[in-house]
């Protein structure tokens, strides 16, 4: 919910006098109030859930000036120990907030509040004063510097989420009025939103708009890997993982196992003692071990669950998902992707004794891999809440390996539809109209009348510039040739009749095969190529259309 401009403002004073915060938000008045902020249902049933029973231990100088506790009744109080800044995890913090009602003051009987100020205690420990001292280390500012909080959320019932903003990193801000220091708030909260770095409350709530396990699909060039990664880019590089399925792909190279390691091994002498130079130091050699050596889902497994408990995300990308035998390659796994609503596995599955003896171990500098311990809770897998599966798959792709309908079942399906990327990319020596985009419109609409399939079809970035004309990129004809025109010939209309489309033909109106597009040394055939480009873009127009063209 968004806060009072002011509620939580700390060492951004008024000079003047005033601006005492308010450390509430008044949430509605009289008996039938209702709470207008955005998600209160999901913020109420947090608050209940970790609501107290023993209230009365609750120390709460509620209002402005003496702030009489007697003036208020606790509707619900709520203590949380799982608190986030900005979506990091503050160490042992614990904050309480509480929903009041007003029990005296006349006009504003039955006024209900949410408050969280920093003096609010639960059996006499200093929870909310405490938990904003430590906020200032994970913004990276100094101890006075100005900063507040715009809004507050709640996750996973349990968790309580603060979005910060830094006024000034080194020192107290001062201002002349209220209004001035608003300006600033607002200034700085509108400046972040420009930059895409509106806290990460913006980025974490659109993220649990998009499903942990999706395919994104459609014709080949569509984008559909580059709109992953316009998704992911903003996250960190190590918070993403990525793998590409091929027809040799299996469980080992997906997960992992034990692989033949090279290290370094002490030399001992007859006796068993180890060997030493002249300088008396230790000799070694090369020798050959076994270890278990983790793949990408498994690195990707251990990232999510140790940063659970931070908030950050973990992706686990998947190209090309339908090349491989994914029945295979998942294997047990497979049930794993079946998610509850909070994010975790619905049916954990038990770890082979080699993964489990990883997962349990520590690495090179005597760490354990897998810090947040229920990743293997009783030897059992479960997938994390905050790891994303995505894959890309090309439906004109002819799989080796199907997928069948109970894998399809588990992920959601985003199809990515061929479009104008309006980059005003061009094909070389086309003079008139040599829009590559005016082009793909074309050939898509032969290729859907031919084959009765739009899986054919090309998208925007099926082929990409390498030349330029008129100062626009544009597709050389050695490129088209050898990526278009062959692509056409041996994957679209390998199978079919061309019918009456007069495509593969000259000028003079003779067909015309795969190797006409080459001359004798082995280059384009420059006439050739031109002429299919435009039979191309005549295809289907009449006479009187063509004559107009030409004029």
């Amino acid at each position: 919910m968004i806060l009072n401009l002011g509620s939580l403002a700390f060492n951004a004073n008024i000079q003047a006098g005033g601006g005492t915060p308010a450390w509430g938000t008044e949430l509605g008045q009289g008996e039938g109030y209702r709470f207008q902020f955005e998600d209160a249902g999901d913020f109420l049933t947090s608050m209940l859930y970790m609501s107290v029973d023993d209230k009365e231990q609750i120390y709460c100088p509620l209002g402005k000036g003496s702030g009489r506790q007697n003036d208020y009744e606790i509707v619900i109080g709520s203590l949380y120990d799982k608190v986030f800044v900005n979506g990091i995890k503050i160490p042992d913090a614990k904050f309480i907030l509480l929903i009041v009602r007003q029990i005296c003051g006349g006009f504003h009987i039955g006024r209900r509040t949410l408050k969280y100020n920093p003096r609010m205690t639960y059996h006499d420990k200093a929870y909310n004063a405490d938990c904003y001292k430590r906020i200032p280390p994970l913004l990276g500012i100094a101890e006075d510097a100005a900063w507040f909080i715009d809004e507050i959320y709640t996750e996973n019932q349990d968790e309580l989420h603060f979005v910060a903003y830094v006024l000034d990193a080194n020192e107290v801000r001062n201002y002349q009025s209220n209004e001035e220091r608003k300006k600033d708030f607002l200034s700085k909260i509108e400046t972040d939103k420009i930059a895409n770095r509106v806290s990460r409350r913006l980025a974490y709530k659109s993220d649990v708009n998009h499903p942990l396990q999706q395919i994104f699909y459609g014709a080949p060039g569509t984008g559909k890997s580059y709109r992953i990664k316009e998704i992911v880019e903003h996250y960190p590089k190590e918070n993403i993982f990525r793998t590409t399925f091929h027809p040799d792909s299996d469980y080992s190279t997906f997960v992992g196992c034990y692989k033949p390691t090279k290290v370094k091994k002490p030399v001992r002498d007859m006796a068993g003692k180890t060997a030493l130079d002249d300088k008396k130091n230790e000799i070694f050699e090369d020798a050959i071990t076994y270890s278990f050596v983790p793949q990408a889902f498994l690195k990707a497994y251990i990232r999510a669950w140790n940063l659970l408990d931070s908030g950050q995300l973990v992706f686990l990308i998947i190209e090309e998902i339908n090349r491989g035998n994914c029945a295979q390659i998942f294997g047990d796994l497979f049930q794993l992707l079946d998610r509850r609503q909070d994010g975790y596995s619905v049916y954990p599955i038990k770890a082979d004794t080699d993964l489990a003896q990883y997962l349990n171990g520590t690495d090179n500098d005597g760490n354990d891999i897998l810090t947040n311990r229920e990743g293997i809770t009783d030897g059992e897998l479960n997938l994390p809440p905050n790891l994303y599966i995505w894959g890309t798959m090309n439906t004109s792709d002819q799989s080796l390996f199907p997928i069948d309908s109970a894998f399809k079942r588990r992920w959601n399906w985003k199809y990515i539809k061929i479009s104008d990327a309006k980059l005003n990319w061009g094909i070389q020596y086309v003079q008139d109209d040599n829009s590559w985009y005016a082009f793909i419109e074309q050939i898509n609409k032969i290729i859907i009348q031919i084959t009765n399939s739009a899986d054919k079809q090309l998208g925007y970035f099926f082929c990409q510039p390498d030349s330029s004309q008129d100062g626009k990129p544009a597709i050389s004809l050695q490129r088209f040739v050898d990526k278009v025109v062959f692509y056409l010939w041996n994957d679209v209309f390998k199978d079919n009749t061309f019918g009456d489309t007069n495509l593969f033909m000259d000028d003079r109106g003779n067909a015309i095969s795969f190797p006409d597009f080459y001359d004798n040394t082995d280059e384009v055939n420059k006439p050739t190529t031109l002429a299919f480009i435009r039979r191309v873009m005549q295809w289907g127009k009449s006479s009187a259309e063509l004559q107009q063209d030409s004029e």
